[in-house]
């Protein structure tokens, strides 16, 4: 899936996910928790050459250069279970051991923010015609539905550019609309 549709989908799996659990955490934390759902979402393509967030954040194309050719390319590493783990606990390990103890539980929130990101970016995956490599390095994709790839989204192309964007955009306003109060709670 393209960059766009993978952010659309972890911002709309973030806001439903806040309106099941409330948190009041701020304008500042609000924003960051925002950022690192936006990151997170394109985080798992940095092992591919023209990823986006490769092209924006400094240094993170050298460090997808590195990921693309230790796992092998794109969808391997960065797109497993493994990937996830190691990724998601590193950062985590991070922001609890370079911030000051006082920032702990924001830090927390910022990385489940990111989290939630990066996970709704393999799950999105698993429904396009390649599917991602769960178990890598062992080579099976898994793909949502299972079997032909005729019944599967194809990365940029009309069912996902136009239906599945549609699909998201009308969920994030319903989300939205229904439950105002509950989501203006999160910035204040």
């Amino acid at each position: 899936m393209t960059a766009v549709t993978h952010q659309l989908t972890a911002l709309t799996v973030a806001f439903w996910l806040l309106v099941i659990y409330p948190y009041m955490a701020g304008p500042v934390l609000a924003v960051l928790a925002v950022i690192a759902v936006m990151v997170g979402a394109l985080t798992p393509d940095l092992d591919q050459p023209a990823a986006n967030l490769g092209n924006r954040l400094l240094g993170a194309h050298v460090v997808g250069k590195i990921i693309n050719q230790f796992s092998g390319g794109h969808r391997h590493f960065t797109h497993s279970v493994l990937g996830i783990f190691v990724i998601g606990y590193s950062l985590r390990w991070l922001s609890m051991h370079l911030l000051v103890q006082d920032l702990a539980i924001e830090a927390q929130f910022v990385w489940i923010a990111f989290m939630i990101g990066y996970v709704s970016h393999i799950v999105a995956d698993t429904m396009t015609d390649r599917g991602v490599p769960l178990l890598w390095p062992l080579p099976w994709h898994f793909q949502i539905p299972p079997g032909p790839s005729v019944f599967r989204i194809t990365t940029g192309g009309l069912v996902e550019m136009i239906v599945l964007r549609g699909a998201l955009i009308i969920a994030l306003a319903i989300i939205l609309r229904s439950n105002l109060s509950v989501l203006l709670n999160f910035w204040t």
